[in-house]
């Protein structure tokens, strides 16, 4: 009969154990953080940035939603993009960004009322608990305010221990004047010569104004009653 070694097939089951759990381990680890994100893109890709006087330039870029700032990464460090001022609009993925307000909203329709994202989220640690399993927006300020002093905020993704949930807004803009566009309500008080056609032309297609494809349909068929 073959003699087995008890010690050694104890260490081997020992480390096939280990291996399986840290693969498991990381495995979590790299799903919290993608869920962590808090980037509009999952990562930095090649911008072309368009002045006011003309000139344009080309950077790696990406929008963070939690510092609500246009990052580039320059030498391997990121960086906020400042003097938006003198900035036209950003391309980034075949999108459209405008300075607007110290921050950036995103381009969805051009027209004579045009519809802006502004993308935004909220940040909860899972250290800043609250009753009845909420989360103190103290805590969240604080975190916030820790993760930005320390440069992590920057960073792609967040550590696993903070969850992000989305809390992005809409904008209409009609004779250069902005208007939060994010019910209903908001939408018809913009046009209410429109509310009676709008609340038709939404009801016929299922419209869910929460939904930025429906909401940009919308915005399309609005310009079209107003020719």
């Amino acid at each position: 009969m073959k003699k087995v070694n008890i010690k050694t097939s104890l260490l081997q089951v020992f480390l096939i154990v280990t291996i399986c759990f840290t693969d498991i381990k990381l495995q979590a680890q790299s799903e919290s953080e993608l869920i962590a994100s808090h980037y509009v893109f999952p990562a930095f890709s090649i911008a072309t940035v368009k002045m006011k006087d003309g000139n344009e330039g080309k950077a790696m870029m990406n929008y963070n939603m939690l510092t609500e700032e246009m990052i580039f990464e320059k030498d391997g460090i990121m960086l906020a993009v400042d003097s938006l001022i003198s900035i036209d609009t950003i391309y980034l993925e075949s999108r459209q960004f405008i300075p607007h307000n110290k921050m950036f909203y995103e381009v969805l329709v051009i027209a004579p009322v045009s519809l802006f994202m502004q993308h935004r989220c909220n940040l909860i640690s899972a250290g800043s608990p609250a009753g009845y399993g909420g989360t103190t927006e103290t805590g969240a300020a604080t975190s916030r305010s820790s993760l930005t002093n320390s440069g992590r905020a920057y960073k792609l993704t967040l550590p696993s221990e903070y969850h992000v949930t989305f809390a992005s807004q809409f904008w209409i803009r009609r004779d250069d004047i902005f208007y939060k566009a994010n019910t209903n309500r908001q939408i018809m008080k913009i046009l209410p010569e429109k509310s009676k056609d709008m609340k038709q032309f939404m009801k016929q297609n299922k419209l869910d104004l929460k939904n930025a494809d429906d909401l940009i349909k919308l915005v399309i068929r609005i310009n079209e009653m107003l020719r």
